[in-house]
């Protein structure tokens, strides 16, 4: 027996339109709750760590060192600020990856709570965006030594971080939102996301920049924009060193478009289909 049939509540399904009215309006309603949530995850996390938060920022910075050995001193690359660019890429796709494949499994993995007590389920998928947007937050105080270092200014280009960092947070919200109720039935999904996600690190420009494609690809290289992690990459880097963004305004749109999108079909599909993926787990 569901929780809401235990509670004596009926849930209907909310109409195709009004699926985003009633996700707002749970979001509005349980915001105390949802900020509670975030607070727990981002403890939980570091709890039994001598370190704590300070691997936050230390683990991507290893993690960017490995890369920057191995592309700088093994592969020869030159290019002046290769080492912020792989870390600022490093931490943007990890939230992203983290994102995504947390909210994938956001139902599966609180399947007790879920059967212990009715509320919104979606709070879990936001939960988790949330958490790691906090947390990567923390992580991004990793490149102020480097703006230093680096003798980088300081400008109105800083706003490209925030920008690439919610267009990559509504993204992985809405794929999330949209696959975390097929996830419930078929766990298939979140295997085959984590191998996306992984994939998706090699093939998006993490520890390559749009820059750094040779003049002979420029054909080949419009195809890497379907992919709409790229723009907001762009932007994380761009809002760092100041350079020009350099992507064209068609391609731009098609990201944000993508992710604004792929959140709304992701609240429909999910405000119409959780209550019956609740069955399964």
């Amino acid at each position: 027996m569901s929780s809401s049939e235990e509670m004596g509540v009926i849930h209907p399904e909310p109409s195709l339109l009004g699926s985003p009215k009633r996700f707002l309006y749970n979001l509005k309603k349980n915001r105390s709750l949802i900020y509670n949530f975030i607070r727990r995850d981002v403890r939980i996390k570091y709890r039994n760590s001598i370190l704590g938060y300070i691997w936050t920022i230390l683990q991507p910075l290893l993690l960017a060192g490995v890369y920057y050995f191995v592309f700088t001193i093994i592969a020869d690359q030159t290019e002046k600020l290769y080492p912020i660019w792989v870390l600022i890429g490093v931490i943007t796709w990890q939230f992203f990856g983290r994102s995504l494949n947390g909210s994938i499994t956001s139902i599966s993995r609180n399947s007790g709570m879920i059967k212990q007590i009715y509320f919104p389920r979606e709070i879990f998928a936001l939960t988790t965006v949330g958490s790691n947007l906090v947390i990567t937050t923390m992580s991004l105080l990793v490149v102020i030594p480097f703006i230093f270092y680096y003798e980088l200014s300081f400008g109105i280009h800083f706003l490209w971080l925030i920008v690439g960092l919610m267009i990559s947070a509504i993204l992985a919200l809405g794929l999330g939102l949209m696959l975390a109720p097929l996830n419930a039935v078929h766990g298939d999904i979140a295997h085959l996301f984590q191998f996306i996600t992984k994939a998706g690190f090699f093939l998006s420009p993490v520890m390559w920049t749009l820059r750094m494609i040779p003049d002979s690809k420029n054909d080949l290289a419009q195809y890497v924009f379907l992919n709409p992690m790229v723009v907001p990459l762009e932007m994380m880097r761009c809002g760092l060193d100041g350079s020009n963004l350099g992507i064209s305004q068609s391609w731009i749109m098609y990201s944000v478009a993508f992710a604004f999108t792929s959140l709304l079909i992701g609240v429909i599909v999910f405000m119409r289909t959780e209550s019956k993926a609740v069955k399964y787990i």
